[in-house]
């Protein structure tokens, strides 16, 4: 009887194929892994560019926010000026009428220019006609003008305050964000929305948005900086308020009479940051002959004159107010100062010049730009990857090539700058420059620096970073 044939090889495959199976596995878990990684990675740069974008965008805000406030700022500042000027048009024209009959003399006693009888009739015209109105009501032109007086006084101190509540709200939000206080718990606040295990933090030291701006205060260690907002107001004046001019003239007809000239002048001005005066004369002024001598004959026709000061305003000094000091002297000195000084506007006092923000160097060479670099973390043992179970690491002096994040933790940096572009050309083809003034701040990313590079290494065992 023959025994049956046993097969030797029978079963060696399964010792390959179990090896396979292992091997594939490894390879499996070990591009799970590195997906894993790759993917967590992309997470921590997609958050680290969200985070500095969105952090210079609010810091942009910020800006954009200190420009609107500042011309909101100079807008009140400017109604406060017409008040104050309304205030001393209105008396004015009240001593106007009372001095009607002078008006009258000087119109039919001097020979005038035959093109400037026109404009001279329309002034006697309105003169004479708000004198009967005023004569025929029983004198309520004075009632009227005080009411007046109050009510604009108490509009000069609405817009007052408001200015000065704008000014605070500027130095509230610096408060927080000058510090990087508002920053820190906005990148935090936003990282933690992304993920919760994301950590995030921000170079202090390439943050310089604490050094781009300056408050523009009465007491810097510049003296009182409040000359550009002072600056940017007296430009944003209207024509009724900045001078409030004309003269009609008169003939050269020696002997009878030379220098012959009705004099309108007034304006409103900032005096010393704390004073807002406005003063306006008319003033009638000529030669006549006396003895073989030419004699100046002036005559004051109007005036009037207001004041909106705080305590600093007293001895500030004077304006040019159209250059009545100037041209008219008599009627300036004598009787519109003094009316001006002793005039019962209300009471209220003016907080002068609120304090603003503006860039702290205005050269044209100054590179007006603040950049922000965030570093957005997450632990090793909080990465989306198998845990380290069955991880494949190398042996030997593969370990230089150990795939352990450094500091024990996966990261990713990014930088983002805000920088001052207008969005469209000026119509006059002009440049804009970068101020506080305009609201064209944007924001951008742009490249880590060196500074950055060297700061996120020390966050992660010093390590050389590329």
């Amino acid at each position: 009887m023959r025994l049956p044939q046993v097969d030797s090889h029978r079963g060696q495959a399964l010792v390959l194929g179990l090896f396979f199976v292992f091997a594939t596995a490894a390879v499996l878990l070990l591009m799970f892994n590195s997906g894993r990684t790759v993917d967590e990675k992309m997470r921590l740069a997609n958050a680290a560019d969200a985070t500095a974008w969105s952090i210079a965008t609010l810091e942009a805000r910020a800006l954009n926010y200190d420009a609107y406030t500042n011309r909101a700022i100079v807008a009140n500042e400017v109604a406060i000026a017409q008040a104050i000027s309304l205030i001393s048009w209105m008396h004015y024209f009240e001593t106007a009428i009372e001095s009607s009959p002078n008006l009258n003399r000087v119109a039919t006693t001097w020979l005038y220019k035959p093109g400037e009888y026109p404009r001279l009739l329309q002034l006697l015209a309105g003169v004479n006609g708000s004198t009967s109105l005023d004569v025929g009501s029983g004198g309520s032109l004075h009632a009227m003008v005080a009411t007046l007086d109050t009510a604009l006084q108490t509009i000069a101190s609405a817009h007052d305050a408001v200015a000065n509540a704008l000014s605070l709200s500027q130095r509230v939000m610096h408060a927080s964000l000058d510090t990087g206080v508002a920053q820190n718990t906005f990148a935090n606040d936003f990282v933690q929305r992304i993920d919760p295990d994301m950590k995030v933090a921000i170079n202090p030291i390439s943050h310089a948005f604490r050094d781009l701006t300056r408050a523009m205060t009465k007491d810097s260690a510049q003296g009182d900086a409040r000359g550009r907002v002072a600056d940017v107001t007296l430009r944003s004046r209207d024509d009724f308020t900045r001078e409030r001019v004309w003269s009609i003239h008169g003939m050269n007809l020696p002997p009878l009479q030379r220098k012959v000239e009705l004099k309108r002048r007034g304006g409103t001005e900032l005096i010393g940051y704390d004073e807002w005066r406005a003063l306006d004369t008319l003033e009638h002024q000529g030669q006549r002959m006396k003895r073989w001598r030419w004699r100046w004959r002036r005559t004051p026709l109007a005036w009037g004159g207001a004041s909106f000061a705080g305590d600093a305003g007293a001895e500030a000094g004077r304006g040019r107010h159209g250059n009545t000091y100037a041209s008219n002297p008599l009627t300036t000195l004598r009787l519109a100062e003094p009316s001006m000084i002793g005039a019962d506007t209300g009471g209220s006092r003016f907080g002068g010049l609120p304090e603003t923000r503006e860039l702290r160097d205005l050269s044209v060479t100054s590179d007006h730009r603040s950049g922000v670099t965030v570093h957005v973390a997450k632990a090793r043992e909080k990465l989306r990857g198998s845990g380290g179970v069955g991880s494949v690491q190398p042996q030997g002096r593969l370990r230089a090539f150990d795939a352990n994040a450094p500091g024990g933790h996966l990261a990713a940096m990014a930088r983002a700058e805000v920088f001052f572009e207008r969005p469209a050309a000026r119509s006059d083809h002009k440049t804009e420059r970068a101020s506080l003034y305009s609201p064209y701040w944007q924001s951008r990313l742009t490249t880590v620096t060196a500074v950055d590079r060297a700061w996120a290494a020390g966050r992660q065992d010093g390590m050389a970073l590329p």
